[in-house]
């Protein structure tokens, strides 16, 4: 019995190695982008504006590429410059200015005795107002403490950990809403606590004052509402120049993503033309481990630099990204042949027969609502993990590294998977799954609880792609093939992502919750993967079958078109050479 080859394929080793580095800088960022607009004053409303347009950049990256490539003769240079540019534009992202968004609260105190909590504060200014906040739909109070003296009838002991740190910060967390309102500028609490979703402890641990003790602070707590909201002077600059300079990145960043797509499947029809292994979906498993690998790493270095600096720094990823884009430059010069992308990336000659096929209408418009539960997801998930979770940075990265591990071996066996399940199928589970994972999300009381949920993006990203490419593949009209790829990946990851991520941020900043907004995102997966079901069994699949027949029929008889043309040819030869002799 033969032993499996092990041999390397020479001739597609620099693509491999320039697939996983480009992929490998791409995700040392682009995690974080979101968590990195929300830190320099970027509100939850214009983040949903922004990445509503910047989506709508992959539109325009195909006619750059193919303006430049006639200009510079080479397309290979083109990728190379677009790998340039994507590593300068997007690390000026960390050049742009800062937007300080500040929340004025009253002048609060609290005195802690034994299990018991005064809290008091000073009424705002005539300007504004403020008084204690209903906790009723709550169940948990954070409180921040500064300042803090001990107060003992005798000397500070073991038991008072406070002592001697009178200039430190402290944060009570998960205290148990149970106060009450004894007059306005005054509550108290009982010192409970919640236990903590992710140990089930009580945190902190302790906080024994002894019964001749108390501890005087200042404060900070949501049990407080904030008498002002402030927003820097800089929103405008802030937006403008972080706009301008992530759509530039953004439209590089769709270019080397277009043009390394080109390149993977003419270097692999190629190889098997020549009778060797190029398969696609085994070419793309090195960007998938690619960024199974990175994004956890950066998270680690990040979290070990916020906790020797205090602050969230974002110069690692970036400096990361910059010399992994290097590494990819100098890999592209090893490549063999240019790209040989056509000039005319794009063509309306099919539109017309794709817009009156009532099937292939129904499928754009579920790659739209696939798009938008995309969107939404790549907006906010890290937002709602980091916010609302309190999750750590390396745990930000190891989402992705979830779903990009479990989908190798299925991507790896794509093929047979999709012609088992069926093309339409594929759709419809996703849909039904992305349900499943943002329901499933708005339930969660503790960040390491998402990865179950992470690891349904092999069918809810991964099988989905190939899926909707197979379903692409068999039902385009003849000459249509690269239109209807455009405008379905057009629904996907342009229009539908765009505006997945702004009817997230309204929903968000209407609903006052992330997980609420998870949960209507989720039940509307689930109603339209339903209805798409309902639509394709009971009318679509007979008239996808009927276009599939229609497609064989057409191609049979360009075929025997073909051989009567090669036939008559031959005898032509044949009467030719008889005539000579």
């Amino acid at each position: 019995m033969k032993g499996p080859d092990c041999t390397v394929n020479k001739a597609l080793l620099p693509l491999k190695l320039t697939l996983f580095f480009f992929s490998a800088a791409a995700y040392a960022i682009l995690p974080y982008l979101t968590i990195h607009m929300k830190d320099i004053g970027i509100s939850d409303i214009d983040i949903a504006l922004i990445y509503t347009i910047l989506p709508f950049c992959v539109f325009v990256a195909p006619p750059i590429v193919g303006f430049f490539g006639d200009k510079m003769g080479n397309f290979t240079r083109v990728l190379q410059l677009s790998v340039f540019f994507t590593a300068i534009f997007h690390t000026l992202l960390l050049a742009v200015p800062i937007n300080t968004v500040k929340k004025i609260y009253p002048q609060t105190t609290v005195k802690i005795g034994e299990n018991m909590i005064d809290v008091l504060w000073e009424p705002c200014s005539a300007d504004n107002s403020t008084s204690y906040q209903p906790l009723g739909s709550k169940n948990k109070v954070d409180m921040k403490l500064f300042n803090c003296n001990q107060v003992c009838q005798d000397m500070c002991t073991s038991l008072t950990p406070y002592c001697s740190e009178k200039n430190s910060t402290f944060t009570l967390k998960t205290l148990v809403a149970n106060a009450t309102l004894i007059s306005d500028g005054h509550a108290k609490m009982a010192l409970a606590f919640h236990p903590d979703p992710c140990t089930s402890q009580l945190l902190p641990q302790t906080y024994e004052l002894g019964a001749d003790c108390s501890m005087e602070c200042e404060a900070e707590s949501d049990l407080i509402g904030y008498c002002s909201y402030e927003i820097g002077e800089n929103r405008l600059i802030t937006n403008s120049v972080y706009f301008f300079l992530r759509m530039v990145a953004t439209m590089a960043l769709a270019c080397v993503f277009i043009m390394l797509d080109a390149q993977t499947i003419q270097m692999c029809s190629l190889e098997e033309q020549m009778g060797k292994k190029g398969s696609y979906g085994r070419q793309i498993l090195y960007k998938t481990l690619a960024q199974a690998i990175i994004s956890p790493l950066v998270g680690l270095l990040m979290d070990y630099i916020t906790e020797l600096t205090g602050s969230t720094n974002y110069i690692a990823p970036f400096l990361i990204s910059d010399v992994l884009l290097v590494i990819t430059m100098i890999s592209i010069c090893f490549i063999q042949g240019d790209i040989g992308l056509p000039k005319d990336v794009s063509t309306w000659d099919g539109i017309k027969v794709i817009f009156t096929n009532v099937s292939m209408l129904i499928y754009m418009v579920m790659m739209f609502v696939c798009g938008s539960c995309y969107g939404f997801v790549e907006t906010f998930l890290f937002v709602y993990l980091k916010e609302d979770l309190h999750a750590p940075i390396y745990l930000l990265g190891l989402t992705i590294t979830t779903g990009a591990l479990v989908s190798i071996p299925f991507l790896y066996y794509s093929d047979w998977i999709v012609k088992k399940v069926g093309m339409v199928n594929v759709i419809i589970i996703a849909l039904l799954m992305y349900g499943v994972r943002y329901v499933g999300y708005s339930y969660i009381t503790c960040a390491w609880f998402a990865f179950p949920f992470e690891a349904l993006e092999v069918f809810t990203l991964f099988l989905l792609r190939v899926g909707s490419s197979k379903y692409i593949q068999a039902q385009a009209p003849p000459g249509t093939l690269a239109t209807m790829t455009g405008l379905s990946g057009g629904a996907h990851f342009g229009f539908g992502k765009g505006m997945g991520g702004l009817i997230g941020g309204i929903l968000k900043d209407q609903l006052k919750s992330t997980a609420l907004a998870f949960r209507v995102f989720g039940c509307g997966a689930f109603a339209m993967g339903l209805i798409y079901a309902a639509f394709h069994f009971m009318y679509g699949r007979k008239i996808d079958e009927r276009i599939l027949n229609e497609k064989n029929f057409i191609e049979k008889e360009k075929e025997a078109s073909e051989l009567h043309k090669f036939i008559i040819k031959e005898n032509i030869h044949e009467n030719s050479d008889r005539n000579n002799q």
